[in-house]
C-alpha cells in the first residue's frame, strides 16, 4: 500500500508553524532557561497574590508602576505566564520565558505561511518559510523572556490585519471584513504601539483611496471605504476606551484613577529626529544584531535595504505596471508611521538606545509592517525579484544563526564577575535549594523579594 501525503497551504502552514516553535524552545534551552529580568520579577508579587482576577489585571500601577497605557488585555497574558512560570518554579524547573509568546510566535507563523501561499501563490515556498524563519530568529523575537506579551500580540494583530484587509480589497468576504475588526481590536486593547498603527493604517488607506479616485481607478469604492472606515472606528473607539472606559474599571475595581502623564508629556527635541532615524532603520537593518555594536552600522544596512525596494519600486512604474505607484504609497506612508513612532518613542525613554532596547521588542511591529510590505511587493517583480529576496534572507538568516552562537556573553556567561558568580546564576541555584543564602552575595534586591516570595508563597503550597 503507497502512502501519499498531498502538499496543502494548510499543511505547510501548520508544519512551519511547528518547526519556528521547536526552534525557538531549543534557544530556550540553550540559553539554559533565560534569565529573569528585575523588572519581571515585581510582576511575580502582583499576578499571584491572593486579590481578584479583575483587580490584578486593571492595576496600571504595579502592572506598568502608574504608567497607565490602556493595554490592560495584554496584563491578562502576563498573568498566565506568571503563572505558568510559577508552576515550573515549584517543580524545580527553572523556565524564564513566556509561554504564551511563544504560542503567540507559532499563531503568527501560522497567519503569515498560510495565508502567504493562498493569496500570492507566485512567491516561492522557500522564501514564504525563510521570510518566517527570519522573523522567529530576530532578536526581537526569538527572546521570549518573561516580561511581557503586549508586542507579540500587536504583532499578530497587525499580520491578521494585513492579511484580512486585503482579501477584503480583493474580493470583499464578510469572513474576512470580521477578522480584520478583530485584529485591529486586538491590536488597539494589547499596547499603545497598536492603537498609533491602527490609526498609521487608516491613514495609509485614506492616502491610497485619494490617490486612486484621482486615477480614476476601477476597484470597488465601497471595499475601499470599509479599509478606511473600519480602522478609523476602532482608532475612536480605543480613544474613548483610553480615556474613559479602562480609566471607569480601573476606579470601580482598585479605587484608584490612572495618571496619564506618561502619554501626554513627551518633550521632542531636534536630537530626537536623528535618533528616531537610528531606531528605525537599524531595525530594519538588524541582521547580525550580536555581531556589532554599532547603531549607525545597522541603520546603513536598512537605508540600503530600503534603497533598494526604492529602486525596485522605480523600474516597475516605468514599465507602466499600475501597481508600483499603490505600492510606493503604501511603503512611504508606513514608513513614516514608523519614523514618527520611533521619534516619540527616544523622546519618551532615553534608554532606547540602549542595545538591549535597541535591537528588543519595541521593534517586533516594525519589522511585522516591513515584511507584510515585502510580501505584497514580491509578486511584481517577477522570478528575478524573488529570487533577490530569496538569496537576502538567505544570507539574513546565515549571519542571524552564526551571531546567535557568538553570543555567549548573553545566555552562557556563568564566568566569575567581580569576584563572584553572575548574579542570574546565583538566583537560579537558590530557586533549586532553599538552604542557599543570597544575603551577602551580588544580587539585585528585587531579585531578593521574588527569591523571598518564591520561598514563602509557592514551596509551601507544594
Amino acid at each position: 500500500m503507497r502512502i501519499v501525503f498531498k502538499r496543502t497551504n494548510f499543511g505547510a502552514a501548520l508544519l512551519g508553524a511547528l518547526l519556528c516553535m521547536v526552534i525557538l524552545f531549543l534557544i530556550t534551552l540553550y540559553r539554559d532557561g533565560g534569565n529573569l529580568h528585575a523588572e519581571s520579577s515585581l510582576f511575580f508579587t502582583n499576578y499571584l497574590d491572593g486579590r481578584s482576577l479583575m483587580q490584578k489585571i486593571f492595576d496600571p500601577v504595579r502592572n506598568d508602576w502608574g504608567c497607565y497605557q490602556a493595554r490592560e488585555l495584554s496584563y491578562l497574558f502576563d498573568l498566565l505566564d506568571a503563572h505558568f512560570v510559577a508552576f515550573l518554579l515549584k517543580r524545580k524547573i527553572i523556565w524564564f520565558h513566556s509561554i504564551c509568546s511563544l504560542l503567540l510566535c507559532g499563531m503568527m507563523v501560522f497567519v503569515q505561511q498560510y495565508f502567504t501561499r493562498k493569496f500570492f501563490p507566485g512567491i516561492p515556498g522557500l522564501l514564504v518559510t525563510f521570510i518566517s524563519l527570519f522573523f522567529v530568529l530576530s532578536s526581537p523575537v526569538s527572546g521570549l523572556d518573561y516580561f511581557r506579551c503586549a508586542k507579540y500580540l500587536t504583532a499578530l494583530g497587525l499580520w491578521g490585519a494585513f492579511f484580512a484587509g486585503f482579501a477584503v480589497f480583493r474580493w470583499n468576504k464578510t469572513s474576512a471584513k470580521i477578522c480584520f475588526i478583530l485584529s485591529l481590536l486586538l491590536m488597539t486593547l494589547s499596547d499603545r504601539q497598536g492603537f498609533y498603527f491602527t490609526a498609521a493604517l487608516c491613514g495609509t488607506a485614506a492616502v491610497v483611496m485619494f490617490y486612486q479616485s484621482l486615477q480614476n481607478a476601477p476597484v470597488s469604492s465601497t471595499r475601499m471605504r470599509f479599509v478606511v472606515l473600519a480602522p478609523f472606528c476602532i482608532t475612536c473607539f480605543g480613544i474613548i476606551n483610553n480615556l474613559y472606559l479602562t480609566p471607569a474599571m480601573i476606579r470601580a475595581v482598585n479605587n484608584c484613577d490612572p495618571d496619564f502623564s506618561y502619554q501626554r508629556e513627551i518633550a521632542v527635541h531636534g536630537e530626537h529626529f536623528y535618533q528616531g532615524f537610528l531606531f528605525l532603520f537599524g531595525n530594519l537593518g538588524n541582521w547580525f544584531n550580536n555581531f556589532h555594536s554599532s547603531h549607525a552600522v545597522a541603520a546603513l544596512t536598512g537605508v540600503l535595504l530600503a534603497c533598494g525596494v526604492a529602486a525596485e519600486l522605480c523600474r516597475r512604474y516605468r514599465k507602466g505596471k499600475r501597481t508600483a505607484s499603490h505600492l510606493a504609497l503604501c511603503w512611504g506612508c508606513l514608513l513614516a508611521a514608523m519614523y514618527i513612532c520611533s521619534v516619540v518613542m527616544v523622546a519618551r525613554l532615553d534608554l532606547m538606545l540602549e542595545f538591549d532596547l535597541f535591537f528588543g521588542v519595541y521593534s517586533m511591529t516594525f519589522m511585522v509592517i516591513f515584511l507584510g510590505l515585502v510580501t505584497l511587493t514580491a509578486p511584481g517583480g517577477g522570478k528575478k525579484f524573488c529570487t533577490v529576496l530569496l538569496a537576502f534572507f538567505g544570507i539574513a538568516l546565515a549571519l542571524r544563526l552564526g551571531t546567535e552562537l557568538m553570543a555567549d556573553k548573553f545566555y552562557s556567561g556563568y564566568a566569575l564577575e567581580n569576584g563572584c558568580k553572575m548574579r542570574q546564576q546565583i538566583l537560579k541555584e537558590a530557586l533549586k535549594d532553599h538552604r542557599v543564602d543570597v544575603k551577602n552575595q551580588c544580587i539585585p534586591y528585587r531579585m531578593e523579594l521574588f527569591l523571598q516570595f518564591y520561598r514563602e508563597h509557592l514551596l509551601t503550597k507544594e
